[in-house]
């Protein structure tokens, strides 16, 4: 579900006290994911900028194109919203800039500690900030606001669930449709088809749709692609007509966005016989997989899990396959921090979203990947995707 009043202020809350850590006056918020998180509107296309003023103590400020001044009013839980440029009778200063200073003076915050994310901002922007506010120091806050979103609160795990829910439909679809040897375009679609219906018949009131960019919206966000053989080491390529022959695995990835929040389910699929080489693989992922997931629980840092994953792959034979990492972050991005990683320190904590993924990738053959969305409870984690995590064989 969307976000509350409550929820919004408990949000913008957890964002400021970090930024008071770190002696940050305000922040300046471009990213979309983060502009949702503050306001719970997205204008779907970002052709033009949309920012949030955050500051440090008090509320935040949107400021957005003329064209967005109905949608957001009706619709973001921030309610100051200073438009700028002309739509119709909606008419504002020509440029966000110069709305961007007159709200950093008013807060007398124009030659304060401003915070950027450093990580997304780009250099144009960087250069109009310094021109604009040429009393201002910026400093990157990006991870003030990260970590306020790690945790998920109330509405963002029940987002989640329906987006796991219509997730696993579309992984049913695929699962019939690998049965019947059709090709990694047809099981794309056949997922993709699946999850729509599942869209519309049980979740007609939520919103799927996910994050555009300057240059165009995505305002569909249930998806899916598959590869066959071969192919899967590709890892991230569009399906073609190519279908499975016996003895192949055929691994199929689905994304899902509700209300902004993310999931994801994948899955092998071994088609027809495997010979020993294959069976022996699959046999030893499922493994190495049920030995790493009893460390998903608070208390444990994302090093912890991937050294258990490095223990596990050794054991089994597969120490020279093992991957960068074998997780990361779910939520408002389809990968976010965390990352099960060697280097990412981070301590689990209840409500943390995450993948459990450990893959295998070996050129005589391909490879194969299960992928779970999971949430980390009190006592270790649930899994949000339900889809069979055996070796599943058609």
């Amino acid at each position: 579900m969307l976000p509350d009043t409550t929820t919004v202020k408990a949000r913008w809350a957890r964002v400021q006290e970090n930024l008071r850590a770190a002696d940050v006056d305000a922040m300046i918020v471009l990213k979309p994911q983060n502009t949702f998180y503050l306001s719970g509107y997205t204008p779907v296309i970002y052709s033009h900028p949309a920012l949030v003023v955050l500051p440090a103590e008090g509320e935040p400020v949107f400021v957005l194109h003329a064209l967005r001044a109905h949608s957001s009013r009706r619709v973001s839980l921030i309610t100051d919203i200073r438009p700028y440029g002309r739509w119709a009778k909606e008419i504002g200063p020509d440029h966000w800039w110069q709305v961007l200073a007159d709200v950093l003076a008013e807060r007398g915050l124009a030659g304060g500690r401003i915070g950027i994310e450093g990580e997304f901002l780009p250099h144009n922007h960087l250069t109009r900030f310094a021109e604009t506010l040429p009393e201002a120091t910026f400093v990157d806050a990006g991870q003030a606001l990260m970590r306020a979103r790690y945790v998920k609160d109330a509405a963002e795990l029940e987002s989640l669930r329906v987006a796991a829910a219509v997730a696993d439909a579309g992984m049913d679809a695929v699962l019939a449709a690998v049965a019947e040897r059709r090709s990694e375009v047809e099981v794309s679609a056949a997922a993709m088809r699946a999850m729509q219906d599942t869209w519309a018949t049980r979740y007609p009131d939520r919103i799927a749709i996910d994050f555009g960019n300057l240059e165009g919206g995505v305002f569909n966000s249930l998806w899916a692609y598959s590869l066959v053989g071969d192919r899967v080491p590709m890892n991230s390529a569009p399906p073609t007509d190519r279908r499975p022959v016996d003895g192949e695995i055929q691994w199929t990835v689905i994304w899902t966005a509700i209300d902004g929040m993310h999931t994801e389910n994948e899955r092998s699929v071994a088609v027809g016989r495997l010979n020993a080489e294959r069976q022996a693989a699959f046999e030893s992922l499922l493994a190495i997989t049920e030995e790493v997931t009893p460390h998903l629980r608070p208390g444990l840092s994302c090093a912890d899990v991937y050294e258990a994953a490095r223990a596990a792959y050794r054991r089994h034979g597969y120490g020279d396959y093992l991957p960068g990492r074998v997780g990361h972050g779910l939520g408002l991005g389809p990968h976010e921090q965390p990352s099960l990683g060697p280097t990412d320190d981070l301590v689990l904590a209840p409500g943390m979203v995450l993948t459990i993924e450990p893959n295998l990738r070996i050129p005589s053959f391909g490879g194969l990947q299960h992928s779970d969305s999971v949430v980390i409870t009190e006592t270790g984690f649930e899994y949000l995707t339900t889809t069979r995590r055996d070796l599943i064989q058609v």
